[in-house]
C-alpha cells in the first residue's frame, strides 16, 4: 500500500463515521478531537481503517493515533 491509498482509506473512514465531516489534504495533521471526532467514533474509526488497511490496530496503539496522519503512517509501517 502506498502513502496515496492510506490517506484515502483514512480520510473515507473518517467522513463515514463522522456527520458531516469533509476531510482534506489540509486537515491531516489536525486532532481528532479538533475535527470533532468523539470518543466512540475515535474507535469506529480505527477499526474500520484496520480492517479496510488489513492491520491490526491494538487498543494501546490506537491511543497514540491522534490525528489522521498518525493514523496513516501507523497503517504505512
Amino acid at each position: 500500500m502506498n502513502r496515496e491509498e492510506a490517506v484515502k482509506i483514512v480520510m473515507s473512514m473518517l467522513e463515514k463515521n463522522v456527520e458531516d465531516l469533509k476531510m482534506s489534504e489540509d486537515k491531516m495533521g489536525k486532532t481528532l478531537v479538533d475535527l470533532g471526532v468523539d470518543s466512540l467514533d475515535v474507535m469506529l474509526v480505527i477499526m474500520d481503517v484496520g480492517e479496510a488497511a488489513g492491520v491490526t490496530i491494538s487498543d494501546d496503539e490506537a491511543e497514540g493515533l491522534d490525528t489522521p496522519e498518525k493514523i496513516v503512517e501507523f497503517i504505512l509501517k
